[in-house]
């Protein structure tokens, strides 16, 4: 029965080294933490966290990085982030303007 072994793959525990951990800082002072591969796209991430916080379209939050506007397009890897990193995640104001 030579013919009818399968390639098994082993079960071990998957790593940690594939894996970045990053937070996202609301406005509020609040924290969401998120497990990403680094080829994760942005986008991903910034759809989860405006599901989460209850907002429905994840292009009214303004995401930045060093104080830059994050791309939703970007990867992780792309952007160079590293374990542990933060990103504030800012509700997007119209206007503003003086009114007379």
């Amino acid at each position: 029965m030579e013919g009818n072994k399968r390639n098994k793959r082993s079960f071990e525990e998957p790593s940690d080294k594939n894996h970045i951990n990053l937070k996202i800082k609301s406005q509020d002072g609040t924290f969401m933490y998120y497990k990403v591969k680094p080829t994760s796209i942005m986008k991903r991430i910034f759809m989860s966290y405006s599901e989460r916080k209850q907002i429905l379209n994840y292009k009214t939050v303004r995401f930045l990085y060093n104080g830059n506007r994050v791309s939703p397009r970007s990867t992780v890897n792309q952007l160079g982030l590293e374990d542990g990193d933060e990103i504030d995640a800012m509700l997007d104001q119209e206007g503003g303007g003086f009114a007379h």
